[in-house]
């Protein structure tokens, strides 16, 4: 399983991350795209943002303790 929180620099609850705690790595530069031939590439009508992320996964590993939390949900 994964567990994954992206925080968006300018969300107005940034800093208010009672659970995971939200800090300065957590927070990627958005880039605001506003080249008009960048925008015609993408098949799109006016600017956007766009978040460049480098996600990288280790393997599972059979010796290894697992660190899986079970815990209650709440339902939706």
């Amino acid at each position: 399983k994964l567990t994954t929180q992206i925080n968006i620099d300018g969300d107005e609850y940034l800093w208010d991350d009672f659970a995971f705690a939200s800090r300065e790595g957590l927070v990627p530069a958005v880039n605001r795209i506003t080249d008009a031939a960048e925008i015609d590439r993408k098949g799109l009508q006016q600017p956007f943002a766009s978040i460049d992320f480098d996600f990288r996964l280790n393997g599972d590993t059979a010796a290894a303790p697992t660190t899986e939390v079970e815990r209650k949900r709440a339902s939706a």
